[in-house]
């Protein structure tokens, strides 16, 4: 199952397009199965509660609001919904 990571931005913010190629590349770096999509549509971000930019979620939880978040910070929210959709494992 692929994780949904969806980038808030508004139209020409270079912040929030340096947040997706930051993203981009670290989930090709840790071969993640993730999908990484830019949402700049005003009717979307409205929709969304957006008003701060950049804003980050993760299959459907806000990780990030009006800064790009480190790649130490979305490293571990992309593990953490790794594990998680891995489920629990262990001999029982």
């Amino acid at each position: 199952m692929s994780i949904r990571i969806l980038v808030y931005g508004k139209e020409g913010d270079g912040s929030a397009f340096a947040a997706m190629a930051q993203i981009r590349s670290l989930v090709n770096e840790m071969r993640a199965d993730c999908s990484v999509q830019i949402i700049t549509d005003p009717g979307q971000l409205k929709m969304n509660g957006i008003e701060d930019t950049p804003s980050v979620m993760v299959d459907g939880s806000m990780v990030s609001i009006g800064y790009v978040p480190s790649r130490t910070e979305m490293q571990r929210y992309i593990q953490q919904r790794m594990e998680i959709l891995k489920g629990p494992q262990g001999d029982f």
